[in-house]
C-alpha cells in the first residue's frame, strides 16, 4: 500500500522533530555523564538498584535517558515507513 504524499511528507516532518529532539536528550545525557564521571548505562543500574541518592539531577538523567530511549524505537519506526 502506497502513503499519500500529504502522509509521507508529516512522518518526515516527524521524523525531523525527533532526530531534533534525540540530539537533545544525547547532550543533555552527556553533561550528566561528564558531571558525574559516570556512563548513563553504568548510572542507570545503579539508580534502578537504589544504589544513589534522591538528588533532584539523578531524576532527571533517569527521565532523559527513558525519553531518549523511547524516542529511539519511534524514529527508527518512522525511518522504516518513509524510506
Amino acid at each position: 500500500m502506497q502513503l499519500p504524499s500529504e502522509i509521507i511528507a508529516s512522518l518526515k516532518r516527524e521524523y525531523s522533530l525527533y532526530t531534533n529532539a534525540l540530539a537533545f536528550y544525547k547532550k543533555a545525557l552527556k553533561e550528566f555523564e561528564q558531571k558525574y564521571h559516570l556512563t548513563t548505562s553504568a548510572f542507570l543500574k545503579k539508580f534502578e538498584a537504589g544504589k544513589l541518592g534522591d538528588e533532584a539531577d539523578y531524576f532527571d538523567w533517569y527521565a532523559f535517558a527513558q525519553l531518549y530511549a523511547q524516542w529511539q524505537k519511534v524514529r527508527s519506526a518512522l525511518r522504516a515507513t518513509v524510506q
